[in-house]
């Protein structure tokens, strides 16, 4: 059996798959973050329980919202402090007396829309995570591609394209991630970047579902947001395209259910991309809010 962990700040989830990949049963838990004693507690009761109710061994595979250092083995997970500077994946491999498996949750999501998802058709496949923050994950013929440092994929962390100054204003907001640097496509691609959008133009705070529902009832300032979002999403992918190439882009978190984006930044790709074959297709992921969990289970591929 394939077990599946996504981490959160506020639950652990366990889900159980087959070898085909077939769903057998799930549970939640709630996160321990302050203790890294009842962290490990919480994993290993999980994982046993789940062995007795099975009758079985799982191979284990676990998302986090960070990663593990490959240089000190060390976790970096900022929603679950607790965790933070730890052996996380020697210590579970010691308390559950197998080996474990660790990546970062968008390198999950993207793994699971890869294999039996949007993109499963196609040699690579770029997932991107439009969420709380904007991150994603690279799968090349099935596999997850890290990097040199396990960093592949954070493309939050690049900074806004020249192209912002030019449909917006010098003036436009240049706001500190919270990596640090200033201008990090993680705030302006994220759920809170269409919010930050709507107030630059607006003067106004709002959520954005809110703003995506004044679009849809033809609110000029909205339509000017999101138009916005939509330029700075496209030559954002543009970039990603050129360095990349996939044939797939799969999209998830909160801002993957506005629909209108699978219309509107398909053709502004040509402006940023080089066209000198068939850019990928943008779809929605299949698995929704399962992505992680799935494809962390799918590490044991």
């Amino acid at each position: 059996m394939l077990y599946g962990l996504d981490i959160g700040g506020t639950k652990i989830e366990l889900a159980v798959f087959d070898e085909h990949q077939q769903s057998i049963t799930s549970k939640r838990i709630p996160t321990p973050t302050d203790s890294y004693d009842a962290f490990l507690g919480s994993i290993s009761q999980l994982i046993t329980d789940m062995d007795k109710e099975l009758s079985t061994h799982g191979k284990v595979g676990m998302g986090i919202p960070g990663f593990i250092n490959p240089n000190s083995s060390l976790a970096q997970c900022a929603n679950v402090p607790c965790t933070n500077g730890k052996p996380l994946q020697t210590d579970l491999e010691k308390i559950l007396e197998r080996p474990v498996k660790i990546e970062n949750d968008a390198n999950c999501f993207a793994l699971s829309e890869a294999i039996g998802g949007a993109g499963d058709d196609v040699g690579t496949v770029l997932g991107l995570i439009l969420g709380t923050g904007f991150g994603g994950g690279i799968v090349i013929d099935k596999k997850l591609h890290g990097g040199e440092n396990n960093l592949a994929g954070e493309v939050g962390h690049t900074p806004l394209p020249w192209r912002v100054f030019q449909l917006a204003s010098d003036d436009f907001p240049i706001v500190q991630c919270g990596c640090g640097m200033h201008g990090c496509l993680d705030t302006y691609l994220s759920g809170r970047g269409l919010e930050l959008i709507y107030q630059y133009y607006s003067k106004q705070t709002l959520k954005g579902k809110d703003i995506v529902a004044l679009y849809r009832n033809g609110g000029e300032t909205a339509n000017k947001a999101v138009q916005i979002y939509c330029e700075l999403l496209a030559s954002s992918l543009g970039s990603l395209i050129n360095t990349l190439d996939p044939g797939t882009i799969v999209l998830g978190g909160g801002l993957s259910n506005f629909s209108e984006l699978y219309e509107l930044v398909p053709p502004l790709l040509s402006k940023y991309a080089l066209n000198n074959g068939q850019l990928p297709a943008i779809k929605k992921a299949v698995f929704g809010d399962s992505g992680g969990v799935r494809g962390a289970a799918m590490l044991n591929l």
